[in-house]
């Protein structure tokens, strides 16, 4: 159960950055877009939730503490990640994502949530050298100008946030279900964006079209709806470092696809390094693995 969702999971995580570019490229303002996006999921699990009479009130401390992660989590991560695609393919936007699993080892390892392990050590060894490897060969390492390189680094800088939010996030799931959690922090991290579109950008002269229409459905009911649904289902099963592995995997897929669907160029060292990245993930999560292994052995 737990690999086949990540499999799913993973799967569906890999075609957000295509889906983004498009709308981006269809005139959407990043912030603008992004906000809308995870305003429209949030609703909509809410009124699901409302229907099915699963909503229950929290504490006042566990909507600040939601709102906090939120903010960790969504706010900062997804702006950068949507303005930084304005200047770079999507599938490198989806390798720098990977740098996400790197940051939530290195603090769970410091918090005592993982323990560690010689597997640990080799697996971040091989997953940095995979995104060198691809950062490196990239065509858009030769660019000039500073908006690709600034693009490149917002990204990775927000993974640490993002990673550290995952950790907080971790121990509100114990007593917030995944579901409720997931339309919350969507929601008040909608509210971070639209300030930052507001601030930012001129929401006049905003434009909907077919594609940026679909582009926003796609995101905010199959991406943040699903997939997110099932990536905090694996936050509260495993632990804080192997449901943030998508982001290891998804720069394969997104890779390719980028490559058939939009034409963007993949180099030899792109794919050398999504291998790397994938061998990284095993070794991340070999301990994981095994006990997913003696649960499936389990006679119910």
């Amino acid at each position: 159960m737990i690999l086949l969702n990540y499999i799913v999971m993973c799967l569906i995580f890999s075609t957000s950055f295509l889906a983004i570019k498009l709308g981006l490229t269809d005139g959407m303002p990043p912030f603008f877009f992004a906000a809308l996006r995870f305003l429209l999921a949030g609703a909509l699990i809410l009124a699901f939730l409302g229907l099915r009479k699963q909503w229950s009130p929290l504490p006042l401390r566990s909507y600040l503490d939601i709102a906090t992660v939120a903010f960790l989590m969504t706010t900062i991560p997804f702006a950068s990640l949507y303005w930084a695609e304005q200047h770079i393919s999507s599938g490198m936007a989806a390798l720098l994502v990977a740098t996400a699993p790197i940051f939530s080892t290195l603090l769970s390892i410091a918090l005592g949530q993982v323990r560690f392990r010689w597997h640990l050590l080799a697996g971040l060894l091989l997953g940095i050298c995979g995104i060198y490897l691809v950062v490196g060969a990239t065509p858009e390492s030769a660019q000039q100008g500073p908006l690709p390189l600034i693009g490149k680094l917002a990204i990775v800088s927000s993974e640490l946030i993002y990673a550290i939010g995952v950790i907080r996030s971790k121990r509100l799931l114990q007593t917030v279900p995944p579901l409720t959690f997931n339309a919350l922090q969507m929601t008040f991290a909608s509210v971070g964006l639209l300030f930052l579109s507001l601030l930012f950008e001129d929401t006049l002269q905003i434009r909907f079209t077919v594609a940026s229409l679909s582009s926003l459905l796609y995101l905010a009911c199959i991406v943040s709806i699903l997939a997110f649904g099932m990536f905090y289902w694996l936050l509260k099963e495993t632990n804080p470092t192997f449901p943030v592995t998508w982001t290891y995997v998804s720069p394969v897929i997104a890779l390719v696809i980028g490559a058939i669907f939009y034409r963007e160029p993949v180099s030899v060292g792109q794919l050398a390094g999504g291998f790397s990245v994938l061998l990284g993930i095993l070794l991340l999560n070999a301990s994981v693995w095994r006990k997913s292994e003696r649960k499936s052995a389990v006679p119910e």
